[in-house]
């Protein structure tokens, strides 16, 4: 007899089909126990497959990215990473230790630090893929399966959770191994009852303690909400909070002994004296409040068609995180916690500090599992809530799919289509200024290119070829002024075109010698950027985007 038969059986009163109990044991089994694995891996595999679309040609190569490739390549090599003027210490070591333990076993080439990058972005697509699984998983533990989809859904596709992942950033590791650490604690909040209460919490602490050992600022994610959790609504008990925080200062600590043992310590110290000043918004050499860099409104303005469902994640957090924080749910006041911290933190970097825009992943995350919370605790509280809600839901997933696919099926790559170009094009001896530290640092190993970017630093060093991104120029992160840019509109050839989203045109121009001889006369161009340091990739200059701590 088979199943369908079985069950019109039982419907007619007949003799139904006797399942042994070693079969029901393992049905029930997969059901209750199985399928969100399952249902997570699925949901890996669909945001990695997203991711993979525009992982190449849909976003720009960035500076910070090369670094980062780069200290990975150091860690790989068993040193303490580091850059070419010595260790870095401006962020620990938690990424670059897992970039160098892939590209060991991969094999994977590092003298080209572009070549790498474009390697090493499959690694952070898939760390980000794995975190879209764990908040799919972290959120049905407590909300269900149905806000858990919605919070999967938005995240295989969010534009601002997608910049991220598909690029080597930190920020995609760091959080994560904070989602993991939460997720344990949320799961021992949901079953307290279960034993190695100890071993469960100090098993999370050691997971969110090594995000913050990738990244230091994510401490506010990853410690905060327990910190705050003790004193909010007995959402966990002090001593359950103390064994988890045990076990988060683990891995840093280890990461200390290393380097007081190396005799590091003091070159750390001042490393984060000048990270956290930074972070504080004094001195304002990175983010949107920096000197010169455009207005963080100019900027939401401006890529609003692109990251429009962002900026709502990014505004609704705080309140999205306040209604989830008087739920009756332990698990869901810990992500309510968590989410109101993050929110106000991003806020108080907004208004005050050192806001780039890659810290806007972990609040966005922070935001899109407090949202999913929210309509389930207003629905149970006002029923007549849950229509508006789930439509409204509903509507913005439609967006953020549409700007998600729109941004991964676009073009973004100048500079690895200039770098293809010039293969085949450029002449062997030609000689090529650049002009922000992207490129100075993606070509700076060919000795044809040099950071030359005034008439009479091109003049001076026999330079004809001019490489120029016009949005990074024109919005005053580039080491040239705009000035130039406008001069070679005027007396340049252009030779190579891309237009992209990050960098707007990237251009090669060919100054015939007469005419840079004049301009050079005229000191086109202004007095000189500051020199580059080799070991920073330029952290000293406006160009920069990275903001440590």
């Amino acid at each position: 007899m088979t199943l369908a038969a079985d069950l019109r059986a039982r419907a007619a009163g007949g003799p139904a089909l006797r399942v042994p109990r070693a079969l029901v044991a393992v049905r029930d089994g997969w059901v209750n126990h199985s399928s969100p694995v399952v249902l997570a891996a699925a949901v890996a595999g669909v945001a990695l497959g997203v991711r993979s679309f525009g992982l190449v040609h849909g976003f720009e190569l960035w500076v910070d990215e090369m670094l980062y490739a780069d200290l990975g390549a150091s860690a790989g090599r068993g040193e303490m990473p580091r850059l070419a003027d010595g260790p870095f210490f401006l962020h620990p070591p938690g990424f670059f230790l897992i970039a160098g333990a892939v590209i060991r076993v991969l094999g994977l080439e590092t003298a080209d630090s572009m070549t790498l990058v474009y390697d090493l972005r499959w690694l952070t697509a898939v760390l980000g893929a794995l975190t879209v699984a764990l908040a799919f998983l972290l959120i049905r533990r407590i909300a269900g399966t149905a806000p858990a989809l919605w919070v999967a859904a938005v995240l295989v596709v969010e534009p601002f959770v997608l910049r991220n992942n598909s690029r080597v950033f930190l920020e995609t590791s760091a959080c994560l191994f904070v989602i993991a650490g939460l997720l344990v604690v949320i799961d021992y909040l949901a079953g307290p009852e279960r034993g190695r209460w100890f071993l469960r919490l100090l098993g999370g602490g050691v997971l969110a303690g090594y995000g913050v050992m990738t990244k230091d600022v994510l401490v506010v994610f990853a410690v905060l909400p327990v910190l705050v959790a003790v004193l909010w609504r007995h959402t966990l008990r002090l001593r359950e909070a103390a064994v988890f925080l045990v076990g988060s200062a683990l891995p840093y600590t280890l990461y200390l002994s290393v380097l007081w043992l190396t005799g590091y310590l003091g070159n750390w110290i001042e490393a984060k004296q000048q990270g956290l000043a930074r972070l504080s918004g004094e001195p304002q050499i990175s983010g949107f409040n920096a000197p010169n860099a455009p207005s963080l409104v100019s900027r939401l303005i401006e890529e609003a068609q692109q990251y429009a469902t962002s900026y709502v994640l990014l505004a609704i957090c705080p309140l999205a995180g306040l209604i989830a924080a008087f739920s009756r749910h332990p698990g869901r006041r810990l992500v309510g916690l968590a989410a109101m911290i993050m929110g106000m933190l991003g806020l108080y970097l907004a208004a005050f500090g050192t806001l780039e825009e890659q810290f806007g992943y972990p609040v966005v995350l922070a935001s899109v599992m407090a949202i999913a919370i929210a309509p389930v605790e207003l629905a149970c509280r006002w029923p007549v809530l849950r229509r508006p809600a789930t439509v409204l839901m509903s509507l913005f997933l439609a967006a953020a799919v549409f700007m998600g696919l729109r941004l991964e099926l676009a073009d973004d790559d100048g500079f690895l289509q200039y770098d293809r170009w010039a293969a085949e094009e450029l002449p062997a001896g030609a000689r090529v200024g650049v002009t922000n530290d992207t490129s100075a640092r993606a070509f700076g190993l060919d000795p044809r290119y040099g950071l030359w970017t005034t008439a009479p630093l091109l003049h001076e060093n026999g330079a004809q070829y001019v490489l120029t991104v016009s949005h990074p120029i024109e919005q005053g992160y580039a080491m040239a002024h705009p000035e130039l840019l406008s001069w070679l509109e005027r007396h340049a050839t252009v030779l190579f075109l891309d237009r992209g989203e990050t960098n707007g045109e990237t251009l090669l121009w060919f100054i015939d010698r007469e005419t840079l001889e004049r301009g050079a006369a005229d000191g086109v161009g202004g007095p000189p950027p500051e020199a580059l340091d080799a070991g920073t990739g330029g952290q000293h200059t406006s160009g920069s985007h990275d903001g440590g701590p």
